[in-house]
């Protein structure tokens, strides 16, 4: 393009030497002479209306970049202005979900709480509030969840006799701690997934999400919830805490995984939470209270139930004690796992089985104090332990596995207390439940 700086000045013409030639004396130099004349300012006009042209073009050039700059802030402003309402819009539609009038609140309330993995009062994971999965290295905690996410995704059977509810949007599992090895194991408790679901509808219903967290959940409380936003899930599985946030021994870290819990919680995210124990109990065994939990107090506090399972690494039996409970309080049972199918299932210890003892103790019966010795193994039961005992017992009566005898009727046996006995044989089995369900 032509430098318009070199035609400055150019729309004054200087003027016109006169003709030195005689038109008369010389024709043919005037006429030449007038030729070149007229050839020096066609030229100079053509430069002249060349540099117009050019700097019209760079005037509409400029004038068109201008422009686009302002269509182009104009639409951002909108895009940003509409984001800005739906933001608003979306946490005002929140607010209203959570706000609720006082006799809502307080009188339109189910007798007992829905349950996701459960039935009647006897509830492990409650909808609206977590369950933690707890216990040591090696005991089968990422089993237990495998078993609990076969559920949710649709697969037939229940866990440990409860029956789990399916997701109805997707699940994602957070497998954050040794991905490779939660792969392994899960994989042998999904081999009939593709015969009993599809391949499709694995690949639809279920991520997993593999190393590190993109955000530390509790210096970023939002980011599980945009996590299980960015992928639809209804259901997340956390497998483990430690992974999820640094520092859970420290309160303020306790407190923001537990704000991101109850974040994602609040938005109808269903969250099931891997995580480990001290070392050991008070007295170097099994931990035997929720102060077995390893980390700040937070982490425990927002839990609506804990589950911890105890043994040595690599044991196919294990203790399933319930820490913590949205109703009643399941168990303790004993779990065995399947080496072969990566599954676990109720173990049925004759000396821990309460109906059992029962059973073999059909003349005398069985006290509190005698079941809790039974339930929990140890020869001198606390206080709790011995209520605990006494509610299983009488739980026990109400599924019609044993007979309660008060010390008030003449047959309360030894001491005047009161006294369970069998309701039938040990060989009894109704037609209509199988024999895990006499212990449930």
């Amino acid at each position: 393009m032509t430098d318009i700086s070199l035609w400055e000045g150019m729309d004054t013409v200087a003027p016109a030497e006169p003709n030195p030639f005689d038109p008369a004396e010389h024709p043919a130099e005037h006429a030449a002479w007038e030729r070149q004349t007229d050839a020096a300012r066609t030229e100079v006009e053509a430069a002249r209306a060349e540099a117009r042209t050019i700097r019209e073009r760079q005037l509409l050039a400029a004038e068109t970049e201008r422009e686009l700059v302002r269509i182009k802030a104009r639409a951002a402003a909108e895009a940003a202005y509409a984001e800005e309402q739906a933001a608003l819009a979306k946490a005002q539609a929140r607010d209203e979900t959570r706000v609720q009038d006082g006799a809502t609140f307080l009188l339109d309330i189910p007798p007992t709480p829905p349950a996701l993995w459960g039935k009647g009062e006897d509830i492990l994971w409650a909808r609206g509030e977590a369950l933690m999965i707890a216990g040591p290295q090696g005991v089968g905690k990422t089993t237990i969840a495998g078993q609990i996410l076969r559920a949710a995704v649709g697969l037939p059977g229940d866990v440990f006799g409860f029956p789990v509810e399916p997701c109805t949007r997707r699940v994602l599992y957070l497998a954050m701690d040794r991905p490779e090895q939660a792969r392994r194991n899960l994989a042998r408790m999904f081999t009939d997934a593709e015969e009993e679901l599809g391949r499709g509808y694995l690949a639809e219903i279920l991520r997993f999400w593999s190393g590190p967290p993109p955000a530390d959940f509790a210096a970023d409380p939002a980011a599980l919830l945009r996590l299980a936003e960015q992928h639809d899930a209804d259901v997340v599985f956390v497998d483990s805490l430690k992974d999820a946030a640094v520092g859970l021994s420290k309160d303020e870290v306790g407190a923001g995984y537990n704000r991101a819990r109850q974040l994602a919680l609040a938005e109808g995210v269903q969250l099931v939470e891997l995580h480990h124990t001290v070392k050991n109990g008070a007295d170097g065994g099994k931990p035997n209270n929720i102060n077995g939990i390893y980390g700040s107090t937070w982490l425990t506090s927002g839990a609506g139930s804990v589950v911890l399972l105890w043994g040595e690494p690599g044991d196919p039996v294990v203790d399933f004690v319930h820490l913590k409970q949205p109703m009643n309080e399941v168990g303790p049972l004993k779990v065995l796992h399947n080496r072969e199918t990566g599954l676990a299932e109720v173990y049925h210890d004759e000396d821990t089985d309460v109906v059992a003892l029962a059973r073999r103790c059909a003349s005398t019966g069985v006290s509190a104090q005698e079941g809790a010795v039974c339930l929990f193994s140890t020869e001198k039961p606390s206080r709790a332990q011995v209520e605990k005992a006494r509610r299983k017992l009488r739980e026990l009566v109400r599924h019609g596995l044993l007979i309660e005898r008060g010390a008030t009727d003449g047959q309360g046996g030894r001491g005047h207390g009161d006294r369970w006995f069998p309701a039938a044989s040990a060989g009894w089995t109704s037609d209509e439940e199988t024999p895990d369900d006499r212990y449930v």
